[in-house]
């Protein structure tokens, strides 16, 4: 049956990233979940957006970090996918965690320092989303460790590019993926579509009791290559594509 889908920034090959326009269209798409990118404002919000600034998404230029949330709140950050996408502001975790449907897993990559924790944990808690439905992600291992002492129940996956050199192994190797989630208490491990996911890493995690999720898998072929190896979950800019691949 598997892997679950989840819709990478929301529905984003058709609704501008990390916008609730694009997670309403996952949502309705029949997507297991969403995945969304937090940051932290200067004062305390945590916002959906991937980049450290509004640059690249909106016409004025804002880094996350040195905003406050009122002024962020003003900008918007969809007419570059479209025209018709005008007006899109960037929402809060909060504002996710509100629309959330009961069923759907909401996984959270966390794209800052240890320093998110505490406003992470604070909104979720204020939330009703049941937190065993939420995933947090990070490549980060600080942020990722700090969490687990904060919330030792909450999951977390430890995220990695896996570097295929032609002249050697994949580095991380899998013994230092299960040492690293070992090391970190995390709950799996997510890593890029390609040769470094093999059922040789699904084996060895699913050995260890650790899940794995494969990002950002747009190519049906290769949704079902890793449906034939056992992925957990597969992350994808087009849900409902790779869940007809997948025949769901």
């Amino acid at each position: 049956m598997g892997p679950l889908v989840f819709a990478h920034r929301g529905f984003s090959s058709e609704a501008p990233e990390n916008t609730m326009a694009a997670f309403r269209l996952a949502w309705q798409s029949g997507a297991d979940g969403i995945e969304c990118d937090v940051r932290l404002t200067v004062d305390g919000e945590v916002v959906c957006i991937h980049d450290s600034d509004t640059g690249r998404v909106s016409s004025r230029t804002r880094v996350i970090a040195d905003s406050k949330w009122k002024e962020l709140a003003k900008l918007e950050v969809g007419a570059w996918k479209a025209p018709g996408w005008d007006g899109e502001p960037i929402p809060r975790l909060s504002d996710v965690l509100d629309a959330n449907p009961e069923n759907a897993i909401l996984v959270i990559e966390l794209k800052c320092g240890p320093e998110i924790v505490e406003p992470l944990v604070k909104v979720l808690d204020e939330s009703n989303v049941d937190p065993d439905r939420v995933i947090a992600i990070s490549f980060n291992e600080e942020t990722l460790m700090e969490l687990k002492r904060d919330r030792k129940h909450l999951k977390a996956y430890w995220l990695s590019y896996l570097d295929m050199r032609s002249d050697g192994p994949v580095k991380p190797s899998i013994e230092e993926i299960v040492d690293t989630l070992d090391r970190l208490q995390a709950d799996g491990f997510g890593g890029q579509s390609g040769a470094g996911i093999c059922k040789s890493l699904v084996d060895a995690l699913d050995a260890n009791g650790y899940a794995l999720n494969v990002w950002t898998v747009d190519d049906p072929k290769e949704a079902r290559r890793m449906q034939e190896i056992g992925v957990t979950s597969i992350t994808s800019n087009d849900p409902r594509s790779m869940m007809a691949a997948l025949r769901r």
